[in-house]
């Protein structure tokens, strides 16, 4: 559960970091010379589109291997936020909307896979304790996200570059003991006392 954690941190301050960095950065330099109100409010299409996306994914898959779906949102989130980097000088507004979207759309089916590991693997008698928890770290991550987004200087591609470095950060946190889990079926290794 710890690893569903830390890769829900990652996506959740992915999502914080683009919420503020895109909204300052499109002020002054919108997508593709459109105006600056439009390249804003089509970012938060393409994020809300994702995130509905990631819900009704969520809501098929039925929380079949949370863990295997959480690393793999990771991945994708990573591979979305590497070329949007790499790119985004030649395809601002291809990779920006789709950077939105990926965001979006990981960061809700990866939430919905940690509820219902929660759901699973938490004792009734503390899963309501474990969901606020969890929710609080949620928060608390989108803020620091956020916090680095507004702290970075205006620059497209340095942007995308920490959005990929949040996500890379979470990846190597979290992927080898999510992707060893889902082997051992979704338990918890075996605690040597």
């Amino acid at each position: 559960m710890l690893h569903g954690l830390q890769a829900n941190a990652a996506l959740r301050s992915l999502s914080g970091f683009l919420t503020f960095f895109l909204a300052f950065l499109l002020r002054v330099h919108p997508l593709g010379g459109l105006d600056a109100a439009f390249s804003l409010g089509l970012v938060a299409v393409a994020a809300g589109t994702g995130n509905a996306l990631g819900t009704a994914l969520g809501a098929w898959l039925k929380a079949r291997a949370p863990e295997a779906i959480i690393a793999a949102m990771l991945g994708l989130a990573l591979g979305v936020t590497v070329v949007a980097a790499l790119f985004y000088a030649v395809l601002a507004i291809v990779v920006v909307t789709a950077a939105a979207a990926t965001a979006g759309l990981c960061q809700a089916l990866a939430k919905l896979s940690l509820d219902a590991m929660i759901q699973r693997d938490v004792p009734e008698a503390v899963r309501t304790s474990a969901f606020a928890r969890s929710e609080t770290v949620l928060q608390m991550s989108w803020v620091v996200g956020g916090a680095i987004g507004i702290s970075l200087p205006l620059f497209g591609m340095l942007g995308m570059t920490v959005a990929a470095g949040l996500v890379g950060l979470g990846s190597a946190l979290a992927v080898r003991g999510l992707l060893g889990a889902a082997r051992r079926g979704g338990r918890a290794a075996p605690r040597v006392a």
